[in-house]
């Protein structure tokens, strides 16, 4: 499960990319590029798909044919990622978008932006690296650095690391569930839904030790002083309205989609008898 984590929060837990270099106002879809909010779904349905047979849930090949057929046309990331830039569409007022755009066009803008592009560009194998490499620092981290990694696991991306980390859980537990079921196929969400609650406080702490690895790993090269002045940015109302905006619908979204996911899946299996 460590590396469905790391894949996942690679992407979500530094949500900046490239800022577009256009004057005029910013649209939602310059600012989700400038956010990385548009690839915030770009693994996430590889990821559950993958996750029965990474996690060894089942042997039964047709099975996990079906969930990674299921899970890619569900979680597909083109759809999910245009049902987010509908809900952040209109959502922010013309001097919320001149706040966000002057930072993200600045110089110091496109350095922080690069930094996070190339977290989020690191294939599965090297994130892992990256998280040993992370971790390291974020335990020998002085108390200035350290400060600094608490208040970005705070600030930037924390509630929608939790959701899709969540929901990668319960499309486990749906795996487990359903894989030795056959004939009329059903999905015990109340069951799933108390056993991921129980798991939660877990889940948290796993997201939290992830989320500032990764950050202390990104921001290695940076001075106390240069992080700070991003972290400033981040407390700003424009750039937490925007965060917690988009956790809601990020959250949202994965739920619902999971939900959809656990009904295609049932249908399907049923309708080749498994």
């Amino acid at each position: 499960m460590q590396r469905l984590f790391v894949v996942i929060l690679a992407l979500i837990g530094l949500l900046m990319a490239a800022p577009s270099a256009r004057s005029e106002s910013f649209s939602t879809e310059e600012l989700m590029r400038a956010t990385a909010l548009d690839e915030v779904f770009t693994q996430f349905g590889a990821g559950i798909a993958a996750s029965a047979r990474s996690e060894e849930v089942s042997r039964d090949e047709l099975f996990l044919e079906h969930w990674e057929t299921t899970a890619l046309s569900v979680f597909d990331a083109d759809a999910l990622g245009d049902r987010l830039a509908r809900a952040l569409d209109g959502r922010f007022s013309q001097e919320e978008q001149q706040a966000l755009a002057a930072f993200f066009r600045s110089e110091f803008g496109r350095r922080m932006t690069g930094l996070e592009r190339d977290i989020a560009r690191l294939p599965p194998e090297a994130q892992l690296t990256a998280l040993a490499a992370g971790t390291a620092l974020s335990a020998k981290a002085g108390a200035v650095r350290s400060t600094q990694l608490d208040d970005l696991v705070q600030l930037v991306g924390a509630e929608i690391s939790v959701a899709m980390v969540g929901q990668s859980v319960r499309a486990l537990l749906v795996a487990m569930a359903v894989s030795q079921q056959q004939g009329e196929i059903e999905v015990p969400w109340p069951a799933i839904d108390a056993q991921v609650d129980a798991m939660m406080p877990g889940l948290l702490a796993d997201v939290a030790r992830t989320q500032r690895a990764m950050m202390a790993y990104a921001y290695r090269d940076l001075s106390d002083t240069d992080l700070g002045r991003y972290i400033a940015f981040l407390r700003t109302e424009p750039a937490q309205r925007l965060y917690a905006i988009a956790a809601y619908a990020v959250g949202r979204i994965v739920a619902d989609s999971m939900a959809h996911f656990g009904e295609a899946l049932s249908a399907r299996l049923h309708s080749v008898n498994i």
